[in-house]
């Protein structure tokens, strides 16, 4: 896709790219995990050798609902979910703040959220 642009939302004006999902309100965060297509959890598990050894200190960040590799990690990497990143933005809501739009980017390996103050 254009922009390494996987999925997204956006609220009524269409983005230069033109991909995505329009909505004409703002959703909170759940919606906006739901219609961005983030409603998904990232995983950790270990990886191993052709010769099936555990490789130590390394583990692979995997999206649950497809399996998808997101990359490979240390040990020491805290996963942050999706629907945590977004949370924190919901006390703002109603208070000036709406969501613009939000998606993923380079087949999930990074995710965005886009809020504006009015």
């Amino acid at each position: 896709m254009s922009a390494n642009v996987e999925s997204m939302f956006y609220v009524r004006e269409t983005p230069w790219h033109g991909l995505g999902t329009k909505v004409m309100e703002a959703p909170d965060s759940e919606g906006a995990l739901i219609a961005a297509g983030l409603n998904w959890n990232v995983v950790q598990e270990p990886i191993f050798t052709g010769e099936n050894e555990p490789i130590r200190g390394y583990k692979a960040n995997i999206r649950d609902s497809d399996r998808k590799v997101l990359g490979v990690v240390t040990d020491r990497y805290k996963v942050i979910q999706n629907h945590e990143a977004f949370a924190f933005t919901d006390e703002l809501l109603g208070q000036g703040v709406r969501y613009e739009t939000a998606g993923s980017l380079q087949d999930g390996k990074k995710v965005w959220l886009l809020a504006h103050k009015e």
